[in-house]
């Protein structure tokens, strides 16, 4: 018998309520869950495509720090890079791709390139419009360029650039007015031909009676110079600021690895010669001249005492006359090991400011009628070579790209 009024189905009624209601709260939440599973993958994705980018762009600078494209690399310039590049100059790109996070190493791409800051506006603030058009080498030879790094992965895509500076690498030279095997003075006047102005001036010779070639400026034994300590007297006239050393046996010029670095400098700007090239090319950070007898006789002026340069000579010599002035070190290797002379001064004021280094027993033959050698030692600062290269601080940043 059912009784009137019954309410036996409430509890059901409410029991199925409270289970719609937790089976919607239960499916929303896995809805917010799932959403923020995507973002987070989808910002992870992002990261790693930055962060392989990233890796492109540190790579390619560390190239350029092993091979910088000065400007004498007009013919060959950096090309693009991407992961089917295989050249010493490129990133590797299994290594990029393995480096890479999981989610994004497959079908994950990448690209670099390297560009001139000689556009307009391009030499601190990047612009694809302007910089991807300019040449893959240092054209301006300012030790600058742009490094472009784009990487695409999952269909997200990061581009990074980065000016990058190339850092010089000061090379230990000794700082002297004039080190050789011997030195040779033509001109007799009782006047300064060498100004020392308190630098060294060496050779590793020791001067002998009546020797046919000079080892200390003039052969002694006979006339005004009949002894050394005549010869040291009026030599003190010629040679102001110093007393001469004989016999020296002091620190050569420049270490191998030295001299192999600054080849490669002068070869990256343009500036390394096989021989004898115009009086205009000895203007020049670092300018290399294997090998030739080479002759000067114009009123040419040769860097400046602000940004003086240095002139290597292979088995090169080099002899400045007229009124010809050289600011910065001139540095003769000797490397045929020559007895002659590797530098000389003649004409009427034929002038190096900086200094004179010689290898070897090669010397120099000074027989300018004024002033041949001042030294300066702030030219030997002239003396570096590429080391490395870096970021320049505030240029590294993200682009919108296409």
């Amino acid at each position: 018998m059912r009784r009137g009024g019954g309410e036996d189905g409430i509890a059901l009624l409410a029991t199925m309520v409270v289970l719609v209601l937790m089976l919607s709260f239960g499916l929303s939440l896995l809805k917010i869950v799932d959403t923020q599973t995507d973002a987070s993958g989808a910002q992870r994705q992002r990261d790693s495509t930055f962060n392989l980018a990233e890796s492109a762009l540190s790579a390619q600078v560390f190239s350029l720090a092993r091979d910088w494209p000065g400007a004498g690399h007009s013919a060959t310039p950096y090309t693009s890079c991407t992961q089917a590049t295989a050249t010493i100059r490129c990133p590797v790109g299994s290594q990029l791709i393995a480096g890479a996070a999981p989610d994004v190493q497959s079908g994950a791409t990448w690209e670099t390139s390297v560009h001139d800051n000689d556009a307009a506006g391009g030499t601190q603030f990047y612009s694809d419009a302007l910089i991807r058009s300019r040449p893959g080498y240092d054209a301006n030879g300012d030790g600058r360029l742009w490094v472009r790094a784009r990487a695409t992965a999952k269909a997200r895509t990061r581009t990074l650039v980065a000016l990058v500076g190339a850092e010089l690498q000061e090379e230990s030279i000794p700082q002297a007015a004039l080190i050789g095997g011997k030195v040779e003075i033509t001109n007799e006047g009782n006047k300064t031909l060498i100004a020392a102005n308190g630098g060294l001036l060496a050779v590793r010779c020791t001067p002998q009676l009546l020797d046919l070639v000079p080892c200390l400026g003039h052969t002694f034994g006979s006339g005004k110079n009949s002894t050394l300590t005549e010869l040291l007297n009026n030599l003190a006239t010629q040679i102001s600021g110093t007393t001469p050393t004989t016999g020296y046996t002091g620190t050569a010029g420049l270490s191998a690895e030295a001299q192999a670095r600054l080849r490669a400098t002068a070869i990256a700007d343009g500036t390394y010669y096989a021989t004898c090239p115009p009086v205009e090319a000895l203007t020049g950070h670092i300018v290399w001249i294997e090998s030739g007898n080479c002759t000067y006789s114009s009123n040419t002026v040769m860097n400046s005492a602000a940004k003086p340069g240095v002139l290597v000579l292979g088995s090169a010599t080099i002899t400045f006359g007229g009124s010809s002035k050289f600011y910065g070190v001139i540095y003769a290797l000797n490397s045929a090991n020559s007895t002659g002379w590797a530098v000389s001064t003649q004409g009427n004021s034929a002038l190096i400011t900086g200094g004179v280094i010689i290898d070897g027993a090669a010397g120099m033959s000074v027989g300018s009628s004024g002033l041949n050698i001042f030294f300066d030692p702030n030219a030997f600062r002239a003396v570096s070579s590429y080391g490395s290269a870096g970021v320049v601080q505030n240029t590294w940043r993200e682009i919108q790209s296409g």
